[in-house]
């Protein structure tokens, strides 16, 4: 993922048969990285190193996905194992090698202990999302000292300093070039959405350091870890983790849809079958006019990352959740046209929202943005290639020196760090030529 059909070393598919999938966290996507068989394609690309690499990522991607805090684990079999034949050889008094004169039985306990509370602790989406220095090591980590090896490019899945490679916009997607504006105007593309409000309790069930913590203390932590895009609209992984973006900037670009084709969850059950599709065609809904390789995909997709909980989403919600959760994604209600109330909760008063505004962002978000009034496919190209040109010129205006010393003179701790860490080191694939071009017009700017 996002990659779903594409060209391979064996297969050869024309552009206008691949299939892209711009993951918006938490709308179902996994499910559909399962139902094309991913995990196994990507692993089967990689050489030796990089394919257990890879596999181990997938592993763990859905451990997570199973518990915020998994104990029932291999790392934790193995680790109790290890912990075992520690203990056994210590009270055995089993002659072992004693290095920096510390007992081999005791490092192997300590080792074992330390490698279980950071599978289970650390590297965990609670503590990587939301706790600032884990998260930003955790990007540090993966890109330099495991040298990219979780990382799959060619299949934008995976990941490295920039987060989540299946988690990333579709501005930085283009930006990183990981995809290029030509391949976004002739494949397909595809992006799931689903109701703010349910999402917003799916991504507490998935973030939450337990069930202790409640959705209203989550939610106003939250708001809070979502300050620097509030405040500043900063949208780069060393500032808001990928679960904190609303869903609109993984679609669109300065309010223009960059993402052919985007679905609502809620209405994907249209596509269960043959029938169910073919009637869900002659209705108003999301699944209605999909491209038919759009609609093949999606058809009869499995659930299969749903979380068990003892009341619906809905129940959960109070008045104060309900305000904060439209204050922090008002534009996805706005852009994908969803109601600001709740419909199975009459007892709690909906935001007042802005109709004008509301009827305006409406009317650009459609469900095969590349088809014109007359059903002709048309060029995005321009639009592709001034977005990823935006991106770049943001990307070298934070790498460049003047930048640096404008964050020394001003003391800002966050891009200090970032470029002691190496995050302001551009890391792309290919235009490197268009990469000189555009430092060059930067220096003279500067």
């Amino acid at each position: 993922m996002p990659w779903l059909i594409k060209s391979t070393s064996t297969t050869e598919v024309p552009l206008s048969g691949h299939l892209f999938f711009v993951h918006v966290p938490r709308c179902g996507g996994t499910s559909l990285m399962q139902h094309f068989s991913i995990p196994q394609r990507v692993v089967e690309d990689r050489g030796l190193i990089k394919g257990l690499a890879m596999r181990y990522f997938f592993m763990r991607y859905g451990e997570l996905e199973k518990a915020n805090f998994p104990i029932d684990t291999r790392e934790n079999f193995v680790c109790a194992l290890l912990l075992l034949l520690s203990v056994a050889s210590y009270l055995a008094d089993i002659p072992l090698p004693s290095p920096l004169g510390v007992p081999l039985a005791i490092i192997l306990g300590i080792l074992a202990v330390s490698i279980s509370f950071f599978t289970t602790v650390i590297c965990t989406a609670p503590v990587i999302g939301r706790i600032t220095p884990v998260h930003r090591w955790y990007l540090w980590f993966v890109h330099y000292p495991l040298c990219r090896a979780c990382e799959a490019v060619d299949w934008c899945t995976g990941t490295n300093k920039h987060g989540y490679i299946m988690h990333l916009t579709a501005p930085k997607l283009l930006g990183y070039n990981y995809v290029t504006p030509a391949q976004m105007d002739g494949m397909c593309s595809l992006a799931i959405v689903r109701n703010p409000y349910s999402r917003m309790f799916s991504i507490y069930g998935y973030n939450r350091f337990g069930s202790r913590e409640s959705f209203p203390a989550f939610c106003r932590r939250w708001k809070h870890a979502m300050r620097h895009y509030i405040e500043r609209n900063e949208k780069e992984e060393w500032y808001t983790p990928c679960h904190l973006l609303p869903m609109f900037e993984y679609t669109h670009y300065e309010g223009r849809q960059l993402v052919q084709s985007i679905v609502k969850q809620e209405e994907l059950k249209l596509l269960k079958t043959k029938e169910g599709a073919m009637e869900a065609m002659k209705e108003d809904n999301s699944v209605s006019d999909l491209p038919e390789l759009v609609r093949d995909a999606l058809l009869g997709m499995p659930h299969t990352n749903s979380r068990k909980t003892s009341k619906k989403w809905y129940d959960h919600y109070d008045q104060e959740t309900m305000d904060l959760t439209y204050e922090m994604y008002k534009m996805d209600f706005v852009t994908f046209g969803y109601d600001v109330a709740i419909k199975e909760r009459p007892d709690l008063v909906p935001p007042r929202i802005n109709r004008r505004s509301q009827m305006h962002s409406q009317a650009s978000w459609s469900r095969n943005s590349y088809v014109n009034d007359s059903g002709v496919r048309t060029s995005q190209a321009n639009l592709f290639g001034s977005v990823r040109g935006s991106m770049r010129k943001e990307m070298h205006m934070r790498s460049s020196t003047s930048a640096l010393k404008r964050s020394l003179v001003e003391l800002n701790r966050d891009e200090i760090l970032a470029n002691v860490a190496g995050l302001r080191n551009i890391s792309t694939v290919g235009e490197e030529e268009e990469d000189e071009t555009t430092e060059q017009s930067l220096k003279k700017d500067d």
